[in-house]
């Protein structure tokens, strides 16, 4: 039959869990540790290395080993080792597949399914380079949890009762601040805020300067020029801030090396007070999210029931003693944060394939989603903090006379200006009925699923031509043909109106139109993406002066 298994798939480190008698548990690794490095190296010989036997030879192999790809989840970029160039999803896909591999040979059964957490402020095409992961790793993702959410739901499911929550979550590279309701079996977010950048990387990078800059001067050299000194320096301080969780001091020292011909010895120390200074910053960006989310969420701090601590930095001692100044709460859970996660992924995995599971889940939407419309403005289709799933309806018209195509650009983000948002994707909606502009009308569909993944569908109302997608991230290559076909809609729209305004274009008008339209098919013709974007612009602006000149009104909720 095969098992199900809650996966998080972390920065640092990756946690699979399963529930056995009502219980979730941690799976331990090959090497009976509950933390398996998301560390993948590539051996001069050909071998492929996951986890610890990953992470231990990082410092002899520093090119050739990867780490902390979930930074780079959901981006057009290619990791290149040996040659051979690997996507951020077929690098975690390694890591997946050998968790699959301790979770089959602990469990004694066949894994195919398992539920995988990531941070809630995951964009949709790091929502989907997960699924994607997963996919290559064998295991079918029957959803996509948001790590706040699930740290909430294993707490809530331990301890039971009417509760507001609040999950800090701090992870190895994101951080998230989730507010929860719960009432019986009832598990509902009310509010989330994060930040993808901010997390244990950026405490440890705060340190590793600090201790660069002494080791720097000790040595009377550049210390950040050598390469393996880096890597290993790296790994030092790490542990040095752990230390620091525990002790009021902690050293890092790098013994018995030799640089520009004569033997080093390099050591410092650092105390607690000087690391706090060095976080403080970090610290206070992640209060404020929190205190945001609490904020958003309607919740009176001083009625919070309990805090949820999620994600090994959470551990800093300075993040405990700010939460409870800002906070005040009383109940701090007391499940470990480089587990919890997992725990309720666990959890989660179970909800879906029992049904006799009473607990029930709502989400939100952590980024308000939406499309480009005329004049590069941003409508809002569907608000951030929205509950998930959700769908809405907007109805769009053209920009131009007699357009039997609009192109829909949907995004992500909270900003008026499309051009400040994320993209998300584009897609062509051919076969519109051809009229004046602002006449036809075109109805977009909005939805968003339980994984927090955005479906759009558009359809002209009078043809019935439809177009139904999974926005997919935009690369270099969908720009080029995007800006190819809109520079050349602008070339046909200039030609129309400048025959109609052909007696009141003055000399210099007329010279100006001639040069921008003979620079943009130019550009065209060579494929100059550069040159493309910028007669884009100047285009448009033609247009413009061209219509005042013929006198056109304006529409309203104008597309593409």
């Amino acid at each position: 039959m095969g098992r199900i298994i809650g996966i998080d798939l972390g920065t640092t480190n990756t946690v699979a869990a399963f529930v056995d008698g009502g219980e979730p548990r941690i799976i331990p690794n090959d090497r009976g540790s509950h933390l398996t490095p998301s560390v993948v190296a590539f051996t001069v010989s050909g071998d492929i290395l996951v986890g610890e036997s990953a992470r231990n030879q990082a410092v002899v192999n520093a090119e050739r080993t990867v780490l902390y790809i979930k930074r780079s989840m959901g981006r057009k970029r290619a990791i290149e080792v040996d040659g051979v160039q690997y996507s951020p999803p077929q690098i975690s896909a390694l890591i997946l597949k050998k968790v699959k591999a301790d979770a089959e040979r602990y469990l004694g059964d066949e894994v195919r399914e398992a539920v995988i957490a990531v941070p809630a402020h995951f964009s949709d095409p790091q929502r989907k380079a997960t699924v994607e992961a997963g996919r290559l790793a064998g295991l079918t993702v029957l959803r996509i949890i948001n790590e706040p959410t699930a740290a909430a739901l294993a707490y809530g499911t331990r301890f039971r009762g009417d509760k507001r929550i609040v999950v800090y979550d701090l992870g190895g590279g994101t951080f998230d601040a989730t507010c929860l309701q719960t009432e019986g079996d009832t598990f509902t977010v009310k509010a989330s805020c994060g930040d993808n950048h901010l997390g244990g990387l950026d405490f440890d990078a705060a340190l590793n300067r600090a201790v660069i800059e002494q080791f720097s001067e000790q040595a009377g050299f550049d210390f950040s020029s050598d390469p393996v000194l880096m890597q290993q320096l790296g790994e030092l301080v790490e542990r040095a801030k752990i230390e620091l969780s525990s002790s009021d001091h902690a050293s890092v020292a790098l013994p018995f090396f030799v640089a520009g011909g004569k033997p080093l010895h390099l050591q410092c120390s650092i105390r607690r007070a000087q690391f706090d200074r060095l976080a403080e910053s970090l610290v206070q960006k992640s209060i404020d999210l929190t205190l945001r989310a609490i904020s958003d969420a309607s919740f009176d701090r001083d009625g919070i029931d309990s805090l949820v601590l999620s994600g090994g930095s959470s551990r800093i001692p300075l993040v405990q003693r700010r939460l409870r100044e800002e906070l005040g709460v009383k109940e701090v859970a007391l499940v470990n944060p480089d587990e919890i996660v997992a725990l309720g992924a666990a959890v989660q995995a179970q909800m879906l394939v029992d049904s006799s599971q009473e607990v029930e889940l709502r989400d939100v939407v952590s980024c308000t989603l939406g499309v480009e419309i005329d004049n590069g403005r941003f409508v809002a289709l569907i608000r951030k903090q929205t509950q998930i799933p959700a769908e809405t309806r907007r109805t769009f018209t053209t920009v131009t006379d007699n357009q039997s195509a609009v192109e829909i650009h949907v995004l992500q983000g909270e900003e008026l200006n499309a051009g400040a948002n994320q993209s998300l994707g584009r897609f062509l909606l051919s076969g519109i009925r051809e009229g004046a502009r602002g006449e036809p009308r075109i109805e977009v569909r909005f939805s968003v699923d339980a994984d927090g993944i955005a479906h759009v569908a558009a359809r002209d109302k009078d043809t019935g031509a439809s177009q139904q997608i999974t926005v997919h991230p935009v690369s270099d290559e969908d720009d080029q043909q995007r800006l190819h076909s809109r520079v050349s809609v602008f070339l046909e729209r200039i030609e129309q109106l400048s025959r109609r305004a052909d007696a009141d274009i003055d000399d210099r008008f007329r010279k100006e139109i001639e040069d921008l339209t003979a620079h943009a098919r130019r550009a065209l013709e060579r494929g100059d993406l550069k040159t493309m974007r910028e007669s884009y612009v100047a285009l448009e602006t033609i247009i413009d002066e061209l219509q005042l000149i013929v006198a056109e009104p304006e529409a309203d909720d104008a597309g593409a």
